[in-house]
């Protein structure tokens, strides 16, 4: 079209200053059909404007209709309609909305409307692709827009929070405890919001520092003073991992060399605690998964920080609260992750939030060495960076079974710390190399309180909760 219109310039100006009559006549000629083109391409691009328009509209409707997380298909397909008659509107084109514009049939939320432009120029030509137009007087336009429904489902969710004693130090006048505690209790309560959102949404709080403080079966522990007790008689323990081959999985063995000593809480200088006792008593305990609103918060308000950072030990217990195995029992089977049967579908999802690297020694996969990873003398002497390499092996495990993994890396100053947590994180579209990855980093307590909304919008996407 610029360039039709280029050239009945140049036309007009050849013309003014050209003396000779036969110019002027072929002139005369040619401004008939440029006029026309040029005509037909205002009403058309009148048409094009107005249909960009009505699908913006549309697609508006359809989003609003289709993202409320519980909602009646009437509520849904009043708020559609509402969205699209406010943003139509805002283009100046005011159109009467049918009741039917918004239809929800198989989980989905569709809206189709057609529209009528009023034609200035094809009018005068008779041309209209409108049948049944008189004389050309209208363009017809038609568009759709398409949008999925939230489904039913259910979410199991471990929160991995560090409670060492860094944690008791103050970041803009607030203990970062605090501000950790706070904004945890605030993700669980927005995805809690509604008995049937709770009663689907169930959580794990795992508190680390030196090792985590759980009740495990007696099957699971290696200490002697309980091979009295059954085997399914469960005891508070203070725990920090486990060896050979059994420090990168969630998966429970019976073999004894596998299990988790009782004995094994660490220093931050690598020295064996000679008072588990006393220090074990200091620790706080995590809770299994549950949906229980006030359990959850009662257990936040409780937890205060103390001892040294075991990430690695944290983690793996956060795995286990959601994993089908017999250590905590409660998480539902990894091939629920996804089901096609919206009923039946579950989403698992690790949050693991520090402040600090890896300070207490831990096993190695193959073994207690970090220098010689396939030796079983339960003498070597263990390692920090064998806790950084487990972690990198938890998080790339847990993530091959389905499980989301979300990092927050909270006033935390320590690079390949911060480098292992990204590289942990899942990504953000695992079909777009692009979208980036679940890891945040917060170094204020405004940070952390927006990353933890942030999060918490992200995982209820990932649930789809729905009436």
């Amino acid at each position: 079209m610029t360039k039709m219109i280029g050239c009945m310039l140049a036309c007009i100006e050849l013309f003014r200053s050209d003396q000779r009559g036969n110019l002027g006549i072929n002139f005369g000629l040619l401004l008939v059909p440029f006029l026309i083109v040029a005509g037909i391409a205002v009403d058309y691009g009148r048409a094009v404007v107005a249909k960009h328009e009505l699908q913006m509209a549309l697609d508006t409707a359809v989003l609003a209709a289709g993202s409320l997380k519980s909602a009646t298909d009437e509520e849904r397909i009043e708020l559609g309609k509402a969205f699209f008659e406010a943003n139509f509107d805002a283009s100046g084109r005011r159109i009467d909305v049918p009741n039917d514009l918004i239809i929800i049939q198989n989980n989905t939320v569709a809206a189709n409307q057609s529209l009528e432009i009023k034609t200035r120029f094809m009018q005068v030509l008779g041309l209209s692709n409108k049948a049944g137009s008189p004389g050309g007087r209208f363009i017809d336009i038609k568009t759709g827009a398409t949008a999925r429904v939230p489904q039913v489902g259910r979410a199991e969710i471990a929160l991995v929070l560090d409670y060492s004693g860094s944690m008791d130090d103050e970041l803009g006048g607030t203990t970062k405890y605090v501000t950790m505690r706070n904004a945890a209790k605030d993700l669980i309560t927005s995805l809690h919001a509604g008995a049937e959102a709770a009663a689907r949404i169930e959580f794990a709080l795992v508190p680390f520092s030196y090792g985590v403080k759980a009740e495990l079966m007696g099957k699971h522990l290696t200490d002697t003073s309980y091979d009295r007790l059954s085997g399914e008689t469960r005891i508070e323990s203070c725990l920090s991992g486990r060896k050979e081959n059994a420090t990168t999985d969630s998966e429970p063995v019976d073999d004894e060399r596998h299990r988790w000593q009782q004995s094994d809480l660490w220093y931050d200088d690598g020295d064996q605690n000679s008072d588990r006792s006393d220090k074990c008593s200091t620790m706080l305990l995590m809770r299994g998964l549950t949906s229980s609103t006030g359990d959850l918060l009662a257990d936040l308000n409780r937890w205060e920080p103390y001892g040294g950072t075991h990430i690695s030990s944290g983690f793996q217990f956060g795995w286990h609260a959601i994993s089908p195995n017999s250590v905590f029992a409660g998480g539902a089977p990894y091939d629920r992750i996804d089901h096609e049967d919206p009923a039946q579908s579950v989403m698992k999802a690790i949050v693991l939030l520090t402040d600090g690297a890896q300070t207490v020694p831990a096993y190695r996969k193959f073994g207690n060495g970090q220098d010689n990873p396939d030796t079983s003398d339960p003498d070597w002497p263990m390692d920090k960076s064998n806790g950084e390499y487990n972690l990198e092996q938890l998080c790339a495990n847990a993530k091959a079974k389905g499980i989301v993994v979300v990092t927050v890396a909270f006033d935390l100053d320590h690079e390949s710390t911060l480098n292992r947590l990204a590289g942990c994180a899942s990504a953000a579209d695992p079909g777009d190399p692009n979208a980036g990855k679940h890891a945040f980093t917060a170094s204020s307590s405004d940070q952390l309180k927006t990353a933890f909304r942030q999060i918490a919008n992200i995982l209820a996407q990932m649930v789809r909760l729905s009436h």
